[in-house]
């Protein structure tokens, strides 16, 4: 019971202090009291959890995040402290520190539109975040939300970020991946998409997850790609998808027909915004670092081990 009063005080604090949060935003978004959030507080300073925990993994955090930058020539970097090594609760942590992120700049002045991938740590980030009313808002999608069996992707975030702004939304109603070449070809010239291409232009920038590839993987476990494709993309050397697009660890695209019939932005055209990936935990280490590799992404929001990892020599 002790432990776990600690470690509720070590979360509010990083909250607060790191995370820039009020405390009637931590009550909201924990379902406390404010009162009781100040309590917590006041526990945290007396028995030196601030002084001593968020004070030093903050510095450590950032010390990375700026490593990253000028080893991986990116405009943003954010990572998130780790206390516990159980990939839930660094997905909790990369959420957070993503909403943060995602928060600033919905305050940037001016603001005409983000583009969004789809995927579970893009939804938490903008599920995490407060409401933020913007007048002539818009989300952008970036990736085909329907599966193989006609179903649509439930991780794409573009309405819950919409709500969240009273914005407008603009969902890529197209197959992810289509039938073939010919098919791609079809839905490459349709109004729906031109009208995408056109809209990304005006975004501030795009935030995008990083896929890792294998069995029991997202693009397997939504319906996107079968069991049998999946195991002959992982021999063939997969280790990463961008928006759908199955990268090798140089970040790549693979030589494969998946890749030929994938719906989703080009490289060249990705790239025409900053593209801000966020993803983390060690299962996805390979993949993330075959994106910073391949020169997908402009920036990352990640976890202290993963940072550590990208760090390490042998990366």
């Amino acid at each position: 019971m002790e432990d776990a009063k600690h470690e509720q005080q070590a979360h509010i604090a990083w909250l607060y202090y790191v995370g820039n949060l009020t405390q009637q935003e931590i009550a909201r978004k924990l379902g406390l009291s404010r009162p009781t959030v100040q309590k917590f507080l006041n526990l945290a300073v007396e028995t030196g959890i601030v002084q001593v925990k968020i004070d030093y993994t903050s510095t450590v955090c950032m010390d990375l995040a700026l490593q990253l930058k000028k080893k991986h020539h990116l405009i943003e970097c954010e990572v998130a402290p780790v206390h516990e090594a159980t990939e839930p609760h660094i997905d909790k942590l990369i959420a957070m520190t993503s909403a943060r992120f995602l928060e600033q700049v919905l305050r940037t002045p001016d603001l005409k539109s983000v583009a969004l991938g789809s995927g579970r740590a893009i939804s938490a980030m903008c599920h995490g975040i407060s409401k933020t009313p913007l007048p002539n808002f818009k989300v952008v999608s970036l990736a085909g939300t329907i599966a193989a069996d006609g179903s649509f992707n439930r991780y794409d975030a573009s309405l819950s970020l919409a709500d969240k702004t009273d914005g407008k939304y603009y969902i890529l109603s197209i197959p992810l991946f289509a039938e073939d070449a010919q098919d791609r070809a079809y839905w490459y010239g349709s109004r729906t998409y031109m009208r995408q291409l056109v809209s990304y232009t005006e975004c501030h920038l795009a935030l995008i997850g990083v896929g890792w590839v294998g069995e029991n993987c997202s693009l397997e476990q939504d319906g996107f790609i079968s069991p049998q494709t999946m195991a002959a993309l992982e021999k063939d050397g997969a280790v990463c998808d961008i928006l759908g697009r199955i990268l090798d660890k140089n970040g790549t695209p693979l030589k494969h027909a998946v890749n030929d019939c994938i719906t989703s932005f080009t490289h060249e055209i990705l790239k025409k915004r900053p593209v801000i990936g966020v993803a983390g935990g060690k299962r996805k280490h390979a993949a993330i670092h075959a994106a910073l590799k391949g020169k997908w992404l402009d920036g990352l929001i990640t976890d202290q081990r993963t940072a550590e990892y990208l760090l390490s020599n042998h990366t």
